[in-house]
């Protein structure tokens, strides 16, 4: 399901990129969603609240708000870490409504147990861990911390510390090559 619509959302860009190149011109990107004024940051918050069921990266999302306020890295590390903070959260909690757990389940069970294990003695360190590991899905830590019912505070604080220096690398390296 969340595949399908994804495809369905970037189809249409697609074809609209091998069509009109010039018309998602990086430049012109920026100048369009900078003219927008405030709406353009309510899109960002949801797009970041809703970004598991996108398959955006936060990565992604973090470098747009970057080179749209260069001028302001406070700001958009703060955004984009609440942004990935919220969106965690909300895989805590709806993971099994999408059916992404059925999912983990059949494919990996063996190592979601071990996690599980795991996660009831030193959790909120793991979830530090992982979030801090650039390559690996947060998302997957996010589902096995709502499975085992994890402290919500402890989780969304493990997260944000994890977060952290991943955010500030990407928006400082965005930065330094606006600069150069």
């Amino acid at each position: 399901m969340t595949l399908t619509v994804w495809v369905l959302l970037v189809l249409p860009l697609l074809v609209l990129y091998a069509a009109r190149p010039e018309l998602l011109d990086p430049e012109r990107v920026v100048a369009t969603l900078r003219a927008s004024g405030q709406s353009v940051l309510v899109g960002y918050l949801i797009l970041s609240i809703v970004r598991p069921f996108t398959l955006v990266p936060s990565s992604v999302l973090i470098v747009v708000l970057t080179l749209l306020y260069p001028d302001r890295p406070w700001f958009v590390m703060v955004s984009s870490l609440g942004g990935i903070v919220l969106a965690a959260l909300l895989i805590y909690y709806f993971f099994e409504f999408l059916g992404l757990g059925d999912l983990f389940e059949r494919k990996h069970a063996r190592q979601v147990r071990w996690l599980e294990g795991q996660m009831h003695q030193k959790g909120f360190w793991i979830v530090v861990g992982w979030s801090m590991c650039p390559f690996v899905p947060t998302d997957a830590i996010c589902y096995v911390a709502g499975t085992v019912r994890m402290p919500l505070q402890t989780f969304a604080v493990g997260v944000a510390l994890g977060e952290l220096p991943i955010v500030v690398f990407y928006v400082w390296a965005t930065g330094t090559v606006l600069a150069a």
